[in-house]
């Protein structure tokens, strides 16, 4: 038998031996009309071995990608150009060892030619069935595995700006020490491309928060607002992270979730810092027999020193946790302001106005001292609003305070030398009888209680018992 590559030419001269063979049988003589009969028979043999072959012959190889036939081509050369140009598009250039994890095979099979598909109709089934992996560098934080880059040099680009970024600014301080508080580590692996990130990415994902939870367990006293409180969490944090709380209330011994956020990785930095700060200087008060009671003068104006202070700072992903002096130099001594104050006392009964009594609240006078038509309004009216505190006009003591007829609620202050206010309509008190009060202290509350048309605060001067227009005694 022929080699299968020769059965088409031997085919073709069977052919032409078929073709000739009745002419040649007619002219053949009887002793040679066997052999015709054998070479027939040879060539109808070879015709039909010849048709079998082109039947069965393989004319392609079909991919076979983990054993399963995903495409049939013309020339296995297709199948390693559509892969490089698969390689090459996925960016082998940008990963290390880039390869694939699929086991792909070649068998040569008998198609119909129409199944057989071009270089780009193989690439895109490719592209679509096969799975790549790269070498790369895997962050760790704590043992835990957080996120993927190209290298290790990458890694370091990477950890090192994130360091960098929780820097104090440029002439704040002389940097000591900046590390990680958590354990940092890298792994080798292979990954696939997209898990890989780049740059960019890999900083703002170690800029970000990861969740930590821990149980409490409710003891006596405790609320959600105080646990809230001691965890740094809003209420509502703790409701949505324990969704079965019914209401406010909680039991001794019931178990809750605390879900609170943390950064991924944390910056600590330690720097020193020198700066110079204002020394504050101190107030001195001396009496003065020449000055009413009430009345200030400045004797000498006090100026405030400077000192040179050493901090050390500590800080957390760039939120100061710490700062402590650890030298300080004074550069100015502060000069103490002495102030004079008045101790005299003029008495009212002595003449008109002594200018001695503070104002009770300050407002627009809306009824002065005297006659309104035929009736004597024996105080002064000050407009006021409803709560405004009042002060006491002047040292004294709370002979009254309590509610009388027209004036309402209505305080009244004895304050020695036959002197004494009243503050009259008021809404509450802040005193009580026999109490001592200091000027400026605040006794009760403008309001509308008694004989009146709005809030305000109806003020009184009694000098021996006989009134007197306040606005003379007012400082």
């Amino acid at each position: 038998m022929p080699p299968p590559g020769k059965l088409p030419d031997v085919a073709a001269i069977a052919g032409r031996l078929l073709k000739d063979w009745p002419a040649r049988w007619k002219e053949a003589p009887r002793n040679k009309k066997l052999f015709f009969i054998i070479s027939g028979i040879l060539a109808g043999g070879l015709l039909l071995l010849a048709g079998w072959y082109r039947l069965t012959v393989p004319n392609a190889w079909a991919v076979m990608v983990n054993g399963r036939q995903v495409a049939v081509v013309s020339r296995q050369v297709d199948i390693n150009q559509a892969i490089q140009d698969i390689l090459k598009e996925s960016g082998s250039g940008n990963y290390q060892g880039l390869k694939i994890t699929d086991q792909i095979d070649y068998k040569k099979v008998r198609v119909n030619p129409r199944e057989i598909i071009d270089g780009q109709q193989l690439k895109n089934i490719l592209q679509e069935t096969l799975h790549f992996v790269a070498a790369a560098t895997v962050i760790t934080i704590n043992g835990q595995p957080e996120l993927v880059v190209r290298d290790d040099s990458v890694a370091d680009a990477v950890l090192a700006q994130l360091k960098q970024s929780y820097l104090p600014p440029p002439g704040s301080g002389e940097v000591q020490e900046v590390k990680f508080l958590e354990e940092v580590a890298y792994e080798h692996r292979s990954v696939r491309p997209e898990e890989i990130l780049n740059p960019e990415a890999a900083l703002a994902r170690l800029k970000g928060t990861t969740t930590a939870s821990q149980e409490y367990v409710v003891k006596e006293g405790d609320s959600l607002w105080t646990i809230a409180r001691e965890h740094g969490l809003l209420v509502d944090d703790i409701r949505a992270a324990n969704p079965e709380l019914q209401g406010e209330r909680l039991d001794i011994g019931q178990r809750l979730r605390l879900t609170t956020a943390k950064p991924l990785l944390q910056v600590m930095v330690v720097y020193r810092q020198e700066v110079k700060e204002p020394v504050p200087y101190e107030v001195k008060v001396e009496t003065n027999t020449d000055l009413l009671r009430g009345q200030e003068r400045v004797k000498q104006a006090g100026s405030e020193g400077e000192r040179l202070v050493t901090y050390q700072v500590v800080t957390k992903n760039g939120v100061q946790v710490e700062k402590k002096v650890i030298q300080q130099q004074v550069l100015k001594e502060p000069v103490t302001k002495i102030v004079e104050r008045g101790t005299r006392v003029v008495l009212a009964s002595r003449g008109g106005g002594s200018g001695r009594l503070a104002w009770p609240i300050r407002g627009i006078i809306t009824s002065p001292y005297g006659y309104r038509g035929r009736e004597f309004h024996s105080g002064m009216d000050i407009d006021g609003y409803v709560g405004q505190p009042v002060g006491a006009a002047e040292d004294g003591t709370v002979t009254f305070a309590g509610y009388d007829g027209g004036y309402g609620r209505m305080i009244t202050i004895d304050h020695g030398g036959g002197l004494v206010t009243r503050y009259a309509h008021l809404s509450g008190f802040n005193v009580r009888v026999g109490q001592r009060v200091n000027r400026g202290q605040v006794i009760g509350y403008v309001g509308v209680s008694g004989r009146t048309t709005g809030p305000h605060l109806h003020f009184e001067v009694l000098v021996n018992g006989s009134f007197r227009n306040p606005s003379g005694f007012l400082n």
